[in-house]
C-alpha cells in the first residue's frame, strides 16, 4: 500500500478537509472489488484522496472537480510532483456550474462525492447519469464527526442546518426506489450507492387484510391502509390492526390525507407518533400540518403528498422535495402524456393509478345525512349510488365522521399501458368498492402482465393482454380511461344539460 502520509500530515495541520485513514482503505477496497477503472470525484481538496486511489488501484483513472483555487492550484502542484498527470485529470470549477460534456471517462464505474455536504443532492441528481449501470455512487462524511446522530446538541446554528441537509440526503436516498443503499460506519460515515434495475412497482390500496399473503405472491409491494385519520377510504383499520398489517408486509403506507381543522391537530399528533411506533415505511399527506409535524419530530417516513388532484406539474414537486417530501402521487385529472412529463422531470418517486374507481369529489359536509333529513327517510350509506340529472352516468357517494365522499363508478384501467407506464415507479390499485374476488382477479391480471412485460418482452405482454383484456371486462366492469386520453369523465352534453336544468 502506498500512502503519502506528509500530505495528510499537512492537510490536517492547516484543517484542510480529507478523508480519514480508515475511510480512504475502505474507498480504495471498494474500488478494486467493483473493478473499477474509471472514477469521477466530486471535491479535490488538495489531491490527496485522488493520489491515494491511482497510486494504490491498478489501471484507475481519476476526473476530480475543485472549485477552491488555492486548493485547485496546490493539488495540481502535488499530482505533477508524483508524476501522475496521466492518471489524474482535476479541473478548477463549481460542480454544480460544471460543463459536465467536457468530462472525459464517462461513463465512470465509480462516482465518490465528497465536496460541499449541503449539496450532497445536487452533485448526486448532476452527476448520476454518468455512472454505468453496474457502477456505484460512494458519498463521504454522511455521520459528520457524529453530529447526525445528535442535531439537537449542535450550539452553531450553521453547523445544525448543515447536519439537516445532510440527514435529508440520507433520509432522501434511503426512500429512493431506484438505488440501493449500504451505510458503513468507518471513517466519517461512508454510504454505497447502486443502481437498481427499474421496473414498475405494484401498489394496493389494502382493504381485504385476511389475503395479504395472496396479494404478496402476486407481487403487491406497497400496502396503502386508512385508519382513523384518513379520508377517501370507506375501509379503515384501527392501530392494532394495522401493526399487525405491518408485521406481515415491508412497505406499509398509512393515509394520514385529510384537510384538518385546529382542534384536532393535538389528536392527529398523537396518532402519527403512534405511526412512527409501529415503524411503518410512510404515510400518505395533503395537509402540510403533518409534514411539519414529522419534520418537527425528525421521524423517518417516506413522505408521499398525496392530494388527489393538485400534483398537475413538476416544478411544485421539486419545490417540495426541498421541503421533505420525498415521493408524490401523480393528479389522475391530467392526459397520461403530462402525466408521463411530470415523472420525467421530478426527482422523486411517483406512483400513477392504474386501476379502480376514481376520486371525483369530497366535502367536509355530512351531504348524505342532511338529504335525509330533508327527505324525512333513511337508507343504507355503505353503498349508496348517486345518479346526475338526465344522466345516465352513476357514481359511488359516502359518508363517514369526515364528511361525505364520491368516486366514479367507472373504474381506470391500464392493463395494457405498461409499455407508456413504464417511467413510474408504481402503479396503484384502487379497491374501493371492490370485492374480494374482483380485487384478487385484477390484482393477478396486472400481476402477471407485469411479470410477461419485464421478463419476457413487449411482443408477449401484448399478446396477454389481449387475452386478459375480455376477462378484465367481465370481472370488474364498467370501465374508461378517465383523463388518459385527454377526455373527461362526464360527457359534454351532460354538463350542458346540468347546466341548464339546475343541480343534480
Amino acid at each position: 500500500m502506498i500512502f503519502f502520509d506528509e500530505l495528510e500530515q499537512s492537510a490536517r495541520e492547516r484543517n484542510i478537509p480529507v478523508m480519514q485513514k480508515e475511510g480512504i482503505l475502505f474507498l480504495i477496497e471498494q474500488i478494486k472489488k467493483h473493478k473499477g477503472q474509471s472514477l469521477l470525484e466530486i471535491g479535490s481538496a488538495i489531491g490527496y484522496s485522488s493520489m491515494m486511489m491511482v497510486s494504490n488501484v491498478e489501471g484507475l483513472k481519476v476526473e476530480t472537480i475543485e472549485r477552491n483555487d488555492a486548493c485547485y492550484k496546490e493539488a495540481c502542484e502535488h499530482i505533477k510532483a508524483h508524476h501522475l498527470e496521466d492518471r489524474i485529470t482535476i479541473y478548477h470549477d463549481d460542480a454544480l456550474l460544471f460543463d459536465d460534456q467536457t468530462l472525459k471517462n464517462a461513463p465512470y464505474d465509480i462516482i465518490f462525492i465528497d465536496a460541499a455536504k449541503a449539496q450532497y443532492r445536487k452533485f448526486f441528481e448532476k452527476y448520476v447519469p454518468y455512472l454505468k449501470d453496474d457502477g456505484v455512487v460512494i458519498v463521504d462524511n454522511l455521520d459528520f464527526h457524529g453530529m447526525i446522530h445528535h442535531v439537537d446538541e449542535i450550539e452553531n446554528r450553521n453547523t445544525r442546518a448543515l447536519v439537516r441537509k445532510i440527514g435529508r440526503f440520507r433520509n432522501w436516498i434511503r426512500h429512493n426506489r431506484d438505488y440501493a443503499v449500504e451505510y458503513f460506519d468507518v471513517g466519517d460515515g461512508v454510504c454505497l450507492i447502486t443502481k437498481k434495475k427499474h421496473q414498475l412497482r405494484m401498489a394496493l390500496h389494502l382493504t381485504h387484510k385476511d389475503y395479504i399473503h395472496d396479494f404478496k405472491q402476486m407481487g403487491v409491494e406497497m400496502f396503502i391502509v386508512a385508519g382513523d385519520f384518513s379520508a377517501y377510504s370507506p375501509v379503515k383499520y384501527t392501530l392494532d390492526e394495522i401493526a399487525e398489517i405491518n408485521e406481515r408486509v415491508n412497505e406499509t403506507y398509512v393515509m394520514v390525507n385529510g384537510l384538518y381543522d385546529e382542534h384536532e391537530l393535538s389528536r392527529l399528533f398523537k396518532y402519527i407518533d403512534e405511526l412512527a411506533k409501529l415503524s411503518i415505511r410512510g404515510i400518505l399527506f395533503q395537509d402540510f400540518a403533518v409534514l411539519h409535524y414529522v419534520k418537527k419530530k425528525r421521524y423517518e417516513f417516506d413522505m408521499m403528498y398525496a392530494p388527489m388532484t393538485l400534483n398537475t406539474n413538476h416544478r411544485t414537486l421539486n419545490v417540495l422535495g426541498d421541503q421533505g417530501v420525498s415521493s408524490a402521487w401523480v393528479s389522475k385529472e391530467i392526459p397520461l402524456e403530462e402525466q408521463i412529463s411530470i415523472k420525467k422531470n421530478t426527482h422523486m418517486p411517483i406512483m400513477i393509478q392504474g386501476h379502480g374507481v376514481q376520486y371525483m369529489m369530497s366535502s367536509k359536509r355530512h351531504l348524505i345525512s342532511t338529504y335525509e333529513q330533508a327527505i324525512d327517510r333513511s337508507f343504507n350509506k355503505d353503498n349508496v349510488i348517486l345518479h346526475a340529472r338526465e344522466s345516465d352516468y352513476a357514481s359511488h357517494i359516502y359518508e363517514d365522521e369526515r364528511g361525505t365522499t364520491i368516486y366514479s363508478v367507472n373504474k381506470l384501467y391500464t392493463l395494457d399501458l405498461f409499455d407508456q407506464l413504464d417511467v413510474f415507479d408504481y402503479l396503484y390499485i384502487e379497491t374501493n368498492y371492490m370485492d374480494v374476488s374482483e380485487t384478487i382477479e385484477v390484482t393477478h391480471m396486472y400481476s402477471d402482465c407485469l411479470k410477461t412485460y419485464y421478463d419476457q418482452g413487449l411482443e408477449v405482454y401484448v399478446h396477454h393482454v389481449k387475452e386478459y383484456m375480455p376477462l378484465l371486462k367481465n370481472v370488474s366492469s364498467p370501465l374508461d380511461r378517465g383523463f388518459l386520453h385527454d377526455s373527461t369523465l362526464y360527457r359534454l352534453e351532460d354538463v350542458k344539460r346540468r347546466d341548464r336544468n339546475g343541480s343534480m
